[in-house]
């Protein structure tokens, strides 16, 4: 029910309020939806539409959801919207830079009533109850805007202050989002092989997993492999979060190659790991760290990613078309033409959902 309730609410926030719709169910001369009646319609803007924030990922709270606003001028907010009637529940301004800075929550990390997300050096952490500030932080140094979390635990990432503090890298952090008290957690084995400049390698995601009551932080890093810049090889490592070791720490993922990083967020699915890592669609056993397949495409998933439902990965290629793959074989069941470019996947009742970059329009594929 959530899905459906961020794409009515990603198509009926407009610039007035109103209770009353004009708008008649359309449809085209292939029976496609144009036009809908929506239940509800709120101002995002409550003092003229100005520059507004960002919001990468849906981000709920009571059935309830958070969307960027903002009160006039430099005043960029966010608000928790009731779902129900449109209105505004609480709204949140507690930058450290109103004139400058938006509030964009590329990531964050929920637990319980708080939600945390990283700026650069800026760490907050808000109370979703009452839209007050539980905590925040100007660090020394910049952390990635990549989040995870396990508990009451969240995990960024940024360079090393124990080790290899003359190159750059990035390595595992782990938060307490209570407090914000921050420390360095998780150091790969860089080889430190090959150096250009300074750069050696980087942790790129940090997914949490637990398996018979045993709990994993899933790692993906990356490390240069020959003196071209660019020219990355990326590993996969299983960390067992309760015993601090590693069960292993560098199983080869891909071919070293200009594309050779992990591009979409991963996906944990019946104890496999799917990973986008340049033009390809990799499947591995999360107990080994072994390869069970991969597939070539003409080009990579960045913008839209991919999301597993019914057993299929449907896979939203950078080449204009949709795909359906088997999970198991990495087999492609079917390929629909649709836009390139899109926003991030949503699925319900058998229908996956996403936004064309190019043609505008809200798509909905039979994942059959």
């Amino acid at each position: 029910m959530k899905y459906f309730k961020l794409i009515i609410l990603l198509f009926i926030f407009t610039a007035s309020c109103c209770k009353d719709d004009n708008t008649k169910t359309q449809t085209d001369s292939n029976g496609v939806y144009t036009a809908l009646p929506y239940h509800w319609k709120t101002s995002l803007h409550k003092n003229g539409v100005v520059s507004n924030s960002y919001i990468k990922f849906p981000i709920y709270y009571n059935n309830n959801i958070l969307v960027p606003t903002t009160n006039g001028g430099n005043n960029r907010e966010v608000s928790l919207i009731n779902t129900e009637t449109g209105e505004y529940i609480w709204s949140w301004d507690d930058r450290y830079q109103p004139e400058t800075e938006d509030v964009r929550i590329a990531y964050s990390v929920q637990y319980n009533n708080l939600l945390t997300y990283q700026n650069g050096k800026r760490s907050y952490c808000i109370n979703l109850d009452n839209g007050t500030t539980q905590w925040k932080y100007w660090r020394d140094s910049s952390f990635f805007v990549q989040l995870s979390g396990l508990n009451s635990n969240y995990f960024t990432l940024g360079e090393s202050i124990s080790q290899y503090q003359e190159y750059e890298e990035r390595v595992v952090f782990k938060g307490d989002i209570n407090t914000g008290e921050l420390e360095e957690f998780i150091v790969p084995d860089f080889s430190l092989e090959y150096i250009i400049g300074n750069r050696i390698g980087d942790i790129t995601r940090i997914l949490p997993y637990k398996k018979n009551g045993t709990q994993y932080l899933v790692i993906t890093w990356q490390e240069l492999t020959s003196n071209t810049y660019w020219l990355f090889q990326t590993y996969l490592g299983l960390y067992n979060y309760d015993t601090n070791q590693w069960v292993y720490e560098k199983k080869v993922m891909n071919q070293p190659n200009v594309n050779g990083t992990v591009k979409s967020p991963p996906v944990i699915y019946n104890d496999k790991i799917y990973a986008n890592i340049g033009h390809q669609l990799f499947c591995h056993n999360l107990d080994t760290g072994d390869q069970i397949w991969v597939r070539d495409f003409p080009q990579d998933f960045m913008f839209s990613g991919f999301i597993i439902a019914e057993d299929k990965i449907i896979a939203n290629n950078e080449d204009t078309f949709t795909y359906g793959l088997d999970h198991e074989n990495g087999t492609i069941l079917w390929k629909t033409e649709t836009s390139g470019t899109s926003g991030r996947m949503s699925y319900l009742n058998g229908i996956v959902y996403f936004v064309g970059g190019s043609s505008g329009k809200l798509h909905a594929l039979d994942v059959n």
